[in-house]
């Protein structure tokens, strides 16, 4: 007899759901006398960076400007290590990684009320710890987002009390990257190991908010990626090897951001969003063209999401295992093996999480 169409729609359904991929869970857990953490950067190896604080208002991890948040930086084997703050500091937080274990982040260097606000990037090695990155003239703060194999590392720096540029470190020498035409405050948030930038452009504070991303190159300069069709606000959060790019966007039919991603010749994409969604961002990309980051369901709860381009966008509630005791709020980066960070809640707390394919080795 042979087969229906109904009997081969069916088949191929009970084979995609027998081979969606899941994950297993490592709850990351938070330093001595904390109870809140968050995870922002994974490198191949499967070591993580972040941050860990008491709770703070805003309810997010290590978003405030309070004291008792310090950077992080986590092995399987090795746990977590509290890598401190410049001195004269008491906030810190770790936000790129690479393969060679160099961790660049921000923190203060004193606590008086005035100056609690001034944060200059960092660089931090297991031989050498924290080195403090500098700044550009004119300005009072600076922050390092993103390290690449050969340790250039992207970020910003304030020039004036007002005005952000883009910045890139070289051998812990700072250059200005300069900005999109009327930008006020412009960041480079991540780098690929070709030197290739992206950020983000501010215009305006609003309202309403209005910014486009950017991609730099050392031959080209600053671009602007522009926005889905309509929009006024865009950013790229994330580059990977191949110059693909995820961030997110807003269009004159979206009144809401929605996660996007900029192919190698930068023609945006809109990634939709979760289902019972208005809204989701993209924080992270790998070299598969994974993507994770957040968005809403139906009842506007933010849940972690990841979109392929066999699967779309899927809620990573889904994909690990049930009654977990977690709802994984946020997922900030994604790395080769398909392992991702971020955080999410467990009894009560945010925590950092290590998500790992359940069918790796």
């Amino acid at each position: 007899m042979k087969p229906t169409l109904l009997g081969i729609f069916a088949s191929l359904i009970l084979t995609a759901c027998a081979t969606a991929q899941t994950y297993t869970i490592t709850d990351i857990g938070v330093l001595k006398g904390d109870n809140e953490s968050s995870g922002f950067w994974i490198n191949t190896s499967g070591a993580v960076v972040g941050c860990s604080d008491t709770a703070n208002s805003e309810g997010y991890p290590c978003t405030g400007t309070g004291p008792g948040q310090h950077a992080f930086y986590w092995t399987k084997s090795g746990g977590l290590k509290d890598l401190g703050t410049l001195p004269g500091g008491n906030i810190s937080g770790a936000i790129g990684l690479n393969d060679s274990g160099q961790v660049v982040g921000y923190s203060n260097t004193s606590t008086g009320l005035l100056t609690e606000f001034n944060f200059i990037a960092f660089e931090w090695t297991s031989a050498g710890g924290m080195t403090n990155l500098g700044k550009l003239s004119g300005g009072d703060s600076s922050c390092a987002f993103e390290i690449n194999s050969s340790g250039m590392i992207a970020g910003d720096s304030f020039v004036s009390s007002t005005v952000v540029d883009a910045a890139s470190w070289t051998d812990n020498k700072i250059k200005s990257l300069g900005a999109l035409p009327k930008g006020i405050f412009t960041a480079a948030l991540d780098l690929n190991d070709d030197g290739e930038i992206v950020g983000e452009s501010v215009f305006g504070y609003g309202p309403p908010f209005t910014s486009h991303g950017f991609e730099w190159t050392s031959a080209g300069g600053m671009k602007d990626l522009g926005t889905l069709s309509g929009g006024d606000t865009s950013i790229a959060n994330a580059v990977n090897s191949s110059g693909i790019i995820a961030g997110q966007s807003n269009s004159g039919s979206v009144l809401y951001w929605h996660a996007v991603k900029w192919n190698s010749s930068d023609t945006i994409d809109d990634l939709g969003t979760l289902p019972g969604g208005t809204y989701s961002i993209a924080f992270g990309i790998n070299d598969s063209s994974e993507i994770v980051g957040y968005g809403n369901i139906s009842d506007n709860a933010a849940h972690a999401m990841l979109w392929t381009s066999t699967g779309g966008m899927q809620d990573l509630n889904d994909l690990i295992p049930a009654n977990s005791g977690w709802v994984l709020i946020n997922a900030n980066a994604i790395n080769a093996s398909g392992q991702i960070t971020g955080y999410g809640t467990k009894g009560g707390h945010n925590h950092a999480f290590l998500l790992a394919p359940a069918n790796s080795p």
